[in-house]
């Protein structure tokens, strides 16, 4: 029996918790974690997911997360070899500019050569367009009224009736129902009223979470909100990216603090913590 399987086993034990509930509350396959209670490490995936799970899990139960993981060392011996893959360098290809700058030579001659035609050919139509509209009617002159013999008599005008300020005359036929949403409120003289301002809504918020795939990084577990509701609760593993959204506020908790990466709108912002195995609540905005 595996002394680091038997601290685990006891520990969750005394918490009263089965192996069903801590597969969901740290989404580690409950064989996993069988495995890991029995020591046997055979039947688990590679050294690196193992010490993951074993410091998951030892957070999970309360326990010191490095010093369990130095126990499954100490216990296992040697651990898997990390294999180094070179960095294949991609052929260097030869950009030719002379012949692109040809190319945008000729087709900078054609619009120019283009443009000038189409500006004649508007001018010409407009010279003969223009005298047709610049033609005035010729106003016909009645013949001059015979002046009466006798003197004509006065007749006092009507005195025009003075109607509202705020009356119509209508003349003709009416005019077309207007349309609420094409009306313009106006205010006496003229003069339109202060345009209504109206909030613009804030930017949101964009979070990306990332554990780089370099030696020493290790998985860690992740719980991220966005306004209040919980949007993801699980390991994160090396190389993996994570990207949330949020209107107002984000917080995300992390039992590896260092290893984690945010970025929050396109704008780096380091590690999530200093200290490896001691969660930390990381807020944004800031408190």
């Amino acid at each position: 029996m595996s002394d680091l399987g038997t601290r685990l086993r006891e520990a969750r034990e005394r918490q009263g918790l089965s192996l069903t509930q801590v597969a969901l509350d740290t989404r580690i396959l409950q064989q996993s974690l069988v495995a890991l209670e029995e020591g046997a490490f055979q039947r688990l995936p590679g050294d690196v997911v193992i010490r993951g799970f074993i410091r998951n899990y030892a957070q999970y139960l309360g326990l010191n997360p490095d010093e369990m993981v130095e126990l499954y060392r100490s216990e296992r011996g040697v651990t898997d070899p990390i294999r180094v893959v070179p960095v294949t360098k991609p052929p260097s290809t030869r950009a030719y500019v002379l012949p692109s700058f040809f190319g945008v030579f000729f087709v900078t001659i054609a619009l120019i050569g283009m443009s000038y035609i189409t500006l004649n050919a508007v001018g010409r139509i407009g010279d003969r367009v223009t005298p047709i509209a610049l033609a005035a009617p010729t106003a016909t002159v009645p013949p001059p009224s015979p002046l009466p013999t006798s003197a004509p008599t006065l007749t006092p005008l009507p005195q025009p009736t003075p109607t509202p300020r705020d009356s119509f005359i209508a003349i003709g036929d009416p005019p077309d129902e207007l349309d609420p949403s094409e009306t313009t409120n106006t205010v006496a003289g003229g003069v339109d009223p202060d345009p209504v301002l109206t909030p613009t809504p804030a930017a949101p918020i964009t979070i990306e979470l990332v554990i780089p795939n370099v030696r020493g990084n290790e998985n860690s577990w992740v719980r991220v909100q966005t306004d209040g509701n919980t949007a993801f609760e699980g390991v994160m593993r090396a190389g993996e990216h994570l990207n949330f959204s949020a209107q107002r506020r984000v917080l995300v908790r992390a039992g590896n603090p260092p290893d984690v990466l945010v970025t929050v709108n396109g704008i780096r912002q380091g590690a999530l913590g200093p200290n490896p195995g001691q969660p930390v609540d990381w807020p944004w905005p800031p408190n």
